[in-house]
C-alpha cells in the first residue's frame, strides 16, 4: 500500500500561523494584564466598586465609576498606562488577528480569492469603524 501524499496549501498554512501567534500574542497581553489588574497593579477601574456596577448598561457603568459618557474605544486607548486598558489591548489584538491574516494571504491567493478576500476586508474595516461614524 502506498500511502498518499498531504499536501498543505501554502496560502492556509500562513493564514493558519498568523492566526496561532495572533492568539497566543492577544491571550498573553489579556491574561497577564487581566491578573496583575486584578491584585491591584495599575487600575483604571477600582475592582471593588466594579463589581457593584457590572449588570448595569455600558452609558450607566461608565457614569456611575468615572462620570463620564463613552462613545468609543478612546477610553482604553487614552489610559494605556492601567492593566485593565492594557487587558483591552489583548482583546482588541485578539479580534484583529483574523483581519491580519487575511490581509498578509490576500497577496498569496489566486485572482479571484485575493478579489474576495479584499471585499472582506474592505468589510471587516467597515465595522470597525461604523461606531466612530
Amino acid at each position: 500500500m502506498s500511502e498518499k501524499e498531504i499536501r498543505i496549501d501554502p496560502v492556509s498554512l500562513v493564514f493558519a500561523k498568523v492566526m496561532k501567534i495572533g492568539t497566543w500574542v492577544g491571550l498573553t497581553i489579556m491574561v497577564v494584564c487581566g491578573l496583575l489588574y486584578l491584585v491591584g497593579i495599575s487600575p483604571y477601574l477600582d475592582t471593588s466598586s466594579m463589581a457593584k456596577h457590572w449588570g448595569e448598561p455600558a452609558a450607566e457603568f461608565w457614569k456611575n465609576m468615572k462620570g463620564t459618557e463613552v462613545n468609543d474605544y478612546s477610553w482604553f486607548l487614552s489610559h494605556l498606562n492601567s492593566m485593565d486598558s492594557l487587558s483591552m489591548v489583548g482583546i482588541s489584538f485578539l479580534a484583529l488577528t483574523p483581519l491580519i491574516s487575511v490581509i498578509l494571504i490576500i497577496p498569496r491567493a489566486k485572482k479571484i480569492y485575493a478579489i474576495l478576500l479584499s471585499i472582506l476586508v474592505a468589510e471587516f474595516i467597515f465595522c470597525i469603524l461604523r461606531p466612530l461614524i
